[in-house]
């Protein structure tokens, strides 16, 4: 990929940030690059890129070496002819993580990026140094603690022809719902970002299949399989030391999400990181950075 195709800017995740595109199986997976020594990973989920986690990546220079892909199909990563699956997803990126030979690595997750990083630690658990979950896809979620209107949405999503069109042809998950899940509407700047990869319906085919695989009332089964698969790991996994941020709203930590990470995952600390919704790394970068930064220490102390 040339320069002049990126759509994800560097200017913003700092001085020293750079492109960086790595062959992963039939395709590329890019990453947006800085600093050295242990890796700290952000990983972002449906619709977004690497571009999310720009404000959080920039205040953490000289913490490690910083990275932050893109998912496969997503930002400036490649497009293969997959059906863009969770296990899909796994497939590419822990091939990512193998040919980058990242090791003793602090997860940054949010959305589904939560869902394939705790998978890729429940596979590699000598590998994984910490975790900080912010607004996951960890668990299945009960529609009843969902707003109507995203039930709804939902519903019309996971609806042969209709989600096609909602979704691919009229674009209205990226410049409907994508919007509404800031605390503050993104600028129009940046939405251009976010809408960049996607500009015609045959670039956002792939994009129904994200929100047609959120588990909600254990619909659809595969998801729920692909999560309940990284549950004893969360469970045992006392030596990783994880924190899970809360925010007021919020959208995805329910009130029975976090009663039962609670009682089921080890080594958790839970801590309120003020205002959000959903794209926290929008609206409340400093509290993510801050709670990267006491997530090793805690980690560092324990060796």
């Amino acid at each position: 990929m040339t320069e002049a195709l990126r759509t994800v800017p560097l200017d913003e995740f700092g001085p020293d940030a750079r492109h960086v595109d790595t062959t992963v199986l039939d395709s590329q997976i890019h990453h947006v690059e800085s600093g050295d020594g242990d890796p700290i990973v952000f990983l972002h989920g449906s619709p977004t890129s690497s571009y999310l986690w720009r404000h959080v990546f920039a205040r953490l220079i000289g913490r490690g070496r910083l990275i932050a892909p893109d998912l496969i199909g997503f930002g400036d990563s490649g497009r293969p002819d997959i059906a863009y699956e969770l296990d899909d997803h796994l497939r590419y990126l822990e091939t990512w993580f193998d040919t980058l030979d990242l090791r003793n690595v602090t997860l940054v997750v949010q959305d589904y990026g939560a869902a394939l990083g705790v998978a890729w630690a429940s596979r590699h658990p000598d590998r994984v140094k910490a975790v900080l979950l912010a607004e996951p896809v960890i668990r299945d979620i009960e529609s009843k603690d969902l707003p109507e209107p995203f039930v709804q949405a939902q519903l019309l999503i996971r609806t042969p022809g209709d989600g096609e069109k909602f979704v691919v042809d009229d674009n209205l998950f990226l410049t409907q719902v994508l919007p509404g899940a800031f605390l503050t509407a993104p600028s129009d700047e940046s939405l251009a970002v976010y809408l960049a990869p996607f500009p015609t319906a045959d670039s956002r085919g792939h994009l129904i299949t994200f929100p047609r695989n959120l588990p909600i009332d254990g619909v659809p089964a595969t998801s729920v399989d692909f999560l309940e698969r990284n549950v004893e790991w969360l469970a045992t996994s006392n030596d990783v030391p994880k924190l899970l941020l809360t925010f007021e709203p919020g959208f995805l930590v329910t009130p029975g999400i976090l009663a039962w990470a609670k009682a089921t995952v080890a080594a958790l600390e839970v801590r309120d990181a003020g205002a959000g919704v959903h794209f926290v790394q929008e609206d409340q970068p400093q509290a993510i950075a801050d709670g990267v930064v006491d997530l090793l220490r805690r980690a560092d102390g324990a060796r």
